[in-house]
């Protein structure tokens, strides 16, 4: 609107257009909140993704520490295996020349 215009405008529509533009103005204000918020909870997000992939570098490092454990456990589980059946082989090996031993005494 002109100035002109507005010159011309009674009180009445001086008043319900200040109200119009009150309300309008109320609007836009809800308006960039919400999308103020948006905004705040998108960088959150964003924020968080960095933090998850940070998280995800430290599990990574977790788990392949847990794998190189879980490695050295089954290597010395598999040598003490060797080692009980390597002294089972021999204590049977001398279990059975006894045997024959007592046999030919016989």
């Amino acid at each position: 609107m002109t100035e002109k215009e507005l010159k011309k405008m009674n009180r009445y529509q001086l008043l319900s257009l200040l109200i119009a533009q009150t309300k309008r103005a109320d609007e836009l204000e809800e308006r960039l909140a919400e999308a103020e918020k948006k905004l705040k909870d998108r960088e959150l997000s964003f924020a968080s993704l960095g933090s998850l992939a940070e998280a995800s570098l430290q599990v990574s490092g977790v788990l392949e520490a847990a794998q190189e454990a879980a490695d050295l456990y089954l290597a010395a589980a598999k040598k003490q295996a060797e080692e009980i059946l390597t002294q089972a082989r021999e204590q049977a090996s001398a279990d059975s020349r006894a045997e024959e031993a007592d046999e030919t005494q016989v």
